[in-house]
């Protein structure tokens, strides 16, 4: 198939000469590599970027040879059919189908696009880019939006302060109600009443007053008494100024060190000296050393704790005896069902919330290897613990049994007490009685005394010989500080990953019992440091200590005037 290429050469702004080549081959191609059969030296043209082909009656098929198409007739397209008379253009270059002439099958002219009627092509092309570029003013639909948000975002929401039951009708309507105004989602506390704006927004357009607080948290305790240590940002606090909503789920609490370090790191001369709490500032820089509750009695074994600051020479008074090194011995110990090993979980076993650890339970954790058996004829007999009177009472209920029915097998008994009742037998006679209940009572007062002087209670318990309705034994009270750090809050559900001697060190080679195993700052410093630490687990005060902690002042409960307070 012979091809007619025709170029348009322009000479001048009139002069116009044509250049005729001759191509043979069923399919023209075009591009920018020198092979193709119409040669184009123009960057945005690709090196095989089209073909044409002549499928006779003067029709020529058009196809794309890349991805972004080739402009025919003013469209891009990748394949199309085309007549005589169409035109291709590519970058600068315009190429327009011809019909056939002379001896030629097929024929095209290649001509060049000015500058000018580029520059005209891309404007008219060119999409608006701006309002001045359309038929629209900036004006009145300025003024249409303003006074669609004015009325659907203002006037209707605020509607609802004054029309009762509006903002129930709005809620369940496309319309914008109070809700619009939501700024984010209310703390999970508030879920329930977060439908209902007027709960905390009682006077429109003004901040939450405090006694939209205090109408649901009334019994909430205060922090302190401001009359007591006059401190102007005391009483003049506002509930807002910690606690802002709409912060999400858990955003209610402020956990900014400044709220409490602001009026705490010169706490003393804030209040000319009337608070005893040490000037605080940083967990990490500025904290003095904790005050831990250690156990302690009066003189009528009331239970009275005493706050003192920690120290590694500080000892506890429990009332018990116990060596943890022997019980955490890493081969076990010689328990009844054989060798045990015992870890510190066997004892130490947290509260459902995970926070504080569990009172320890004599027949939960003790029980098993420290029986309180008291007679070799009677192994699964055993006395209650830690009641005196009924250890006593068992044990004079056990014996006068044995000792009025008989057959009890002690060569150290009376014959009367070893003789086996047979059915049919007379009763005991009066004398015979006294005689079985005499050895039955002295028997009974032997074995208290081994129990608690030399075989079980002493074990663990101090032991004093009183002349009481107890049967003249008295054991010193037991108690361990469930909670030591009375003003802080700890969790060790969220120290699990630590293991027990990260911070009860020197428990496994503890032989005395009032060993003080628990740990001071410099331990949790280890970790912890102060809100703006780097390296270490930021913690601000609001981590261990409560704001609301006053014991006598409630949010709704002013506090006492000099004259009665």
């Amino acid at each position: 198939m012979r091809w007619l290429i025709r170029r348009v050469l322009k000479k001048g702004k009139s002069s116009i000469s044509y250049e005729d080549d001759t191509h043979y081959g069923e399919i023209l191609t075009i591009g920018r590599a020198s092979d193709q059969a119409i040669f184009l030296p123009d960057l945005r043209a690709a090196l095989n970027h089209a073909s044409v082909t002549a499928v006779g009656n003067g029709k020529y098929r058009v196809e794309s040879l890349i991805i972004a198409g080739i402009r025919v007739n003013g469209e891009i397209t990748y394949s199309i059919t085309v007549a005589s008379g169409a035109v291709i253009e590519l970058g600068s270059t315009r190429l327009t189908l011809l019909d056939a002439r002379g001896d030629y099958d097929a024929a095209v002219e290649v001509s060049t696009i000015d500058k000018s009627e580029q520059a005209a092509i891309s404007s008219s092309r060119k999409k608006p880019t701006s309002l001045s570029e359309t038929w629209i003013s900036k004006r009145w639909p300025s003024w249409i939006g303003f006074i669609v948000v004015l009325l659907l975002g203002l006037l209707l929401p605020a509607a609802t302060h004054v029309v009762p039951g509006l903002n129930k009708v709005l809620r369940y309507s496309p319309l914008p109600s109070t809700a619009f105004w939501n700024p984010g989602e209310v703390d999970a506390a508030h879920k329930i009443i977060a439908n209902d704006c007027t709960r905390c927004h009682q006077n429109a357009f003004l901040m939450v007053r405090d006694t939209a607080c205090t109408s649901c948290h009334a019994s909430t305790k205060a922090h302190a008494d401001p009359a007591r240590f006059n401190i102007p940002a005391l009483g003049d606090a506002r509930c807002g100024t910690c606690h802002q909503d709409h912060n999400g789920n858990r955003g209610m609490v402020s956990q900014a060190q400044e709220l409490c370090a602001d009026c705490h790191a010169d706490l003393k001369a804030r209040t000319r000296d009337a608070s005893q709490i040490a000037d605080i500032s940083d967990f990490g820089s500025n904290h003095p050393e904790f005050h831990v509750n250690l156990p302690g009695w009066s003189g009528n074994d009331e239970f009275t704790p005493k706050s003192m600051p920690w120290s590694a020479a500080l000892k506890e008074n429990s009332g018990l005896k116990f060596n943890h090194e022997k019980h955490l011995k890493a081969d076990g110990l010689n328990a009844p069902n054989g060798r045990k090993v015992l870890v510190c979980a066997n004892c130490h076993q947290p509260d459902v919330a995970g926070a504080a650890m569990l009172p320890i339970s004599f027949e939960k954790m003790c029980h098993e290897c420290h029986q309180l058996g008291f007679d070799t004829l009677a192994p699964e007999r055993e006395v209650p613990h830690a009641d005196v009177p009924a250890v006593t009472y068992t044990l004079d209920e056990f014996y006068a049994r044995r000792g009025l029915e008989g057959g009890y097998a002690d060569a150290r008994a009376p014959t009367i007490v070893q003789e086996r009742r047979r059915p049919g037998s007379p009763p005991l006679s009066r004398q015979e009685q006294v005689e079985a209940l005499a050895w039955a009572r002295d028997r009974a007062r032997e074995a208290a005394r081994t129990l608690f002087t030399s075989k079980a209670c002493v074990t663990c318990h101090s032991i004093n010989t009183t002349a009481g309705a107890d049967g003249g034994w008295h054991v010193a009270p037991v108690r361990v500080s469930g909670i030591w750090y009375v003003e802080a809050s700890f969790s060790h559900a969220k120290h699990q990953t630590k293991a027990c001697n990260d911070c009860h060190a020197g428990a496994a080679s503890s032989k005395a019992s009032n060993d003080l195993l628990i740990p001071g700052i410099d331990n949790c410093r280890e970790c912890h440091a102060g809100a703006h630490s780097s390296g270490k687990i930021a913690s601000t005060c609001i981590a261990c200590h409560d704001y609301h902690r006053s014991p006598l002042l409630t949010l709704d409960k002013p506090a006492p005037t000099a004259a009665n307070r």
